[in-house]
C-alpha cells in the first residue's frame, strides 16, 4: 500500500509521529536495549551509530558517549580495553531510551525556551515550551567538548552552550522572542558589559541575529537543566 489517509500517527525514519509529538520506535530502543558490550572498534561504532540517531531524546547524550568514542580513535587498541568507566557509560546509552521520551511538536504561538549548561566534558541544550504549568522537551542536544575547548573559563564554557544551541535551533528561533535559561548568572550581563575578552566579544556577535533574554535559574529550578551536559 503506498498511501494511507487521516491517521493519527505515521512511522517515518524510525519515528511514530503524531498528536503533537514525536518518539523513537520500540523496536529500536530494544535493539539498543539488547545490545552487548562491545568487543571491538567497529562493534562500538555500530552501537554509537544505533544510539547516536536517537540522540535527540537523550539529554547529555555527548558527554556520557565521550568515553566510549575514545576507544574508536586511531591508534586504540582493537580489540578495545572495556574499562568499568565505559561499562557505566554504555549502561547509561542503553538505559535512557527505553524510557520511551516523547518529545512535543513546537507550538508557534507559545515562547520558546532554552535551557543551557556545561560541565568539563560537554555541553546540552534543551529546547523548551511550557504548557499548563508543565515544561515540555521539543529537542535535546548535546556535544562532547574537543581538547582545547575543556581548556575554557566557565563563563567561556557556558557562552559556547548558547553558541552552539542556537546554532543547532536557528530553524526554530529565528525572527522569534526567546529566553535562555541558565543556572550561570553571569550570562544574564553578557550581552550589555564591556567585555574585553576575545572569545566571548566574537560569540556575543554572533547574538545579535536574534531576539533573546538570558534567565538566572537557581534552587528547585536546576531540574531543567539537570543532566544536560
Amino acid at each position: 500500500m503506498k498511501c494511507q489517509w487521516a491517521l493519527s500517527e505515521v512511522v517515518y525514519l524510525g519515528h511514530c509521529v503524531g498528536g503533537g509529538h514525536i518518539a523513537p520506535l520500540w523496536d529500536k530502543i530494544e535493539a539498543i536495549k539488547d545490545w552487548p558490550p562491545p568487543q571491538t572498534k567497529k562493534l562500538v561504532r555500530a552501537f554509537l551509530g544505533l544510539a547516536g540517531y536517537y540522540r535527540r531524546f537523550v539529554p547529555g547524550f555527548g558527554a556520557t558517549a565521550a568515553l566510549l568514542h575514545e576507544l574508536t580513535k586511531k591508534g586504540s587498541p582493537d580489540p578495545v580495553v572495556w574499562k568499568q568507566g565505559c561499562q557505566e557509560a554504555f549502561d547509561s546509552l542503553k538505559a535512557a531510551p527505553v524510557k520511551q521520551p516523547i518529545l512535543k511538536a513546537p507550538l508557534h504561538d507559545k515562547p520558546f525556551y532554552v535551557a543551557t549548561d556545561a560541565s568539563d566534558v560537554g555541553l546540552g541544550a534543551v529546547l523548551l515550551q511550557e504548557h499548563q504549568e508543565t515544561w515540555h522537551p521539543l529537542v535535546y542536544l548535546s556535544w562532547k567538548l574537543i581538547p582545547w575547548e575543556r581548556n575554557l573559563s566557565s563563563i567561556e564554557k557556558e557562552c559556547l552552550a548558547i553558541v552552539c544551541a542556537l546554532n543547532k535551533l536557528k530553524p526554530y528561533l529565528w525572527g522569534q522572542q526567546f529566553t535562555i535559561l541558565s543556572d550561570h548568572a553571569p550570562l544574564q550581563w553578557l550581552q550589555t558589559i564591556q567585555n574585553t575578552n576575545a572569545k566571548l566579544q566574537q560569540w556575543t556577535w554572533q547574538f545579535q541575529e536574534f531576539n533573546f533574554t538570558v534567565e538566572h535559574i537557581k534552587g528547585s529550578q536546576n531540574v531543567i537543566v539537570d543532566a544536560l551536559s
